[in-house]
């Protein structure tokens, strides 16, 4: 028998990168936090998802709408709750998701009380004038948006120029988050959805997370300024861990880690 030596037995300098790139990769996160939580809430039977600011459902950015179209979502005695304020992206939104069983449409905004409101949105279509559509996405209540809120975290001034030069205000019918809950008997949400453009310490001061236990939340952080902390401060002693991932921040119950240890928190 044939003794090998030492330097034959080590591998080279080449194998060792090649196995530590394999295990980079293996080992590399392929979701952001709410992905994750997607894809664990729709393996439960009769899961409820409650999206706020929901748009028109199909677009690159949104984390909920193939998720619960494709074919893992257990959507038989679920419910998936889609509120969208603007009616021209409501109509669309329905037509996306065509009969999905479950999904339930609300032409509302979910606000800090009910009653009658302005909605701030783009009257055209940004793309026909060579902007990008993310632009239609950036419907608020807050006529601040476009102004003090674009100039403290946006660019390109440009694609403001622009957006104040086509925007118009629009009459909406507001209601709180217990109403939006309470017209469909809903108790729990498994996960909320929030992007509501600068809006969102707003709702999420009114809800009593008591009455309404939510497993997952996530909520875009970007255009809150000083009402980050205050968010962050509201939902850690309603009992939640959190993460910033992109421009959103993630909750999640501290019996739920073990399922974002390798998430991707950035992007």
């Amino acid at each position: 028998m044939t003794t090998m030596t030492t330097d034959q037995t080590k591998p080279s300098l080449l194998t060792r990168i090649v196995r530590r790139l394999r295990r980079g990769l293996r080992g590399a996160p392929t979701q952001s936090p709410v992905q994750a939580a997607v894809a664990a809430t729709i393996q439960r039977p009769g899961f409820v998802i409650v999206q706020l600011g929901a748009y028109i459902g199909d677009t690159n950015n949104d984390p909920i709408f193939k998720a619960v179209s494709g074919p893992k979502a257990r959507t038989g005695g679920s419910t998936v709750l889609l509120v969208e304020p603007v009616r021209e992206y409501f109509e669309q939104l329905r037509q996306n998701y065509g009969r999905l069983p479950g999904v339930i449409f609300e032409n509302v905004a979910v606000a800090d009380q009910p009653g009658e409101s302005k909605i701030y949105r783009l009257a055209v279509k940004p793309e026909d004038h060579g902007y990008p559509e993310w632009l239609s996405q950036l419907s608020s209540l807050k006529e601040s948006r476009m102004g003090e809120l674009w100039d403290r975290y946006e660019a390109k001034p440009e694609y403001q120029e622009f957006y104040l030069k086509h925007r118009i205000e629009e009459p909406v019918t507001c209601v709180t988050f217990a109403d939006l809950m309470a017209r469909h008997g809903l108790e729990r949400v498994d996960l909320l959805q929030i992007d509501v453009e600068g809006f969102e310490y707003e709702i999420l001061k009114t809800i009593d997370f008591i009455r309404f236990p939510i497993r997952f939340l996530n909520y875009e952080r970007v255009l809150l300024g000083d009402d980050q902390e205050k968010c962050l401060d509201l939902v850690r002693r309603a009992g939640f861990v959190t993460m910033d991932h992109g421009q959103d921040t993630f909750c999640h119950r501290p019996e739920d880690a073990a399922l974002f240890r390798d998430v991707r928190r950035k992007g």
